[in-house]
């Protein structure tokens, strides 16, 4: 490929901004945890990657040669659909992530943390994976146990597909949310007229 990551290659994509937030550098000790010798590359889209302590922990990594920073790219969307999997190393509370929603969408099986919106996101074990804060070991684990079971690593991914369609569609949301307010305004015309 362009970023020179082997065909072969398990791929696992970060995609944040480099804030303390966001546990990128708990993903980067991870790699401390997994087998040296297993085909897995990471990419990490964001600003800040070239941080200078981010940039020594890679250095440091058993994979460093297997740690493809790209900063800020404006085809994070592409990136992330062309991962087998997507890790959110977030240690304080978020949102609903949209890296995490857009990883779900496009297959890409996540790894997420406990912190903030992420859980409600990713069933455990059925549409990803959800780890405590802080852990390294854990996110290797389930990165490595992703790596050794590809095809399951898949059917995740579709699973994580449906469960957004299913349970986060922005369609849907939007007609209720008109359905409430129409509804909402035809009391009020009711409760003025009364």
């Amino acid at each position: 490929t362009t970023l020179g990551i082997p065909a072969d290659a398990f791929v696992v994509g970060c995609v944040a901004n480099n804030r303390p937030r966001k546990g990128v550098p708990v993903l980067v000790d991870s790699t401390n945890y997994l087998p040296a010798s297993a085909n897995i590359h990471f990419i990490l889209v964001g600003g800040g990657m070239d941080a200078p302590d981010l940039q020594k922990s890679i250095a440091a990594s058993p994979f460093a040669d297997r740690f493809h920073v790209l900063g800020y790219r404006t085809d994070s969307l592409s990136i992330i659909a062309a991962s087998d999997v997507s890790v959110l190393p977030a240690v304080k509370r978020e949102g609903l992530p949209k890296t995490v929603i857009e990883a779900m969408v496009y297959e890409t099986t996540p790894i997420v943390t406990t912190a903030g919106g992420s859980p409600e996101l990713v069933e455990d074990g059925v549409s990803g994976f959800v780890v405590p804060v802080n852990n390294a070991p854990a996110i290797a684990a389930k990165i490595e146990w992703l790596y050794n079971h590809a095809e399951i690593c898949k059917d995740m991914g579709k699973r994580a597909r449906q469960r957004i369609e299913q349970h986060f569609n922005v369609k849907d949301s939007a007609r209720r949310t008109k359905q409430l307010m129409e509804e909402l305004l035809v009391r009020k015309r009711l409760v003025e007229h009364g």
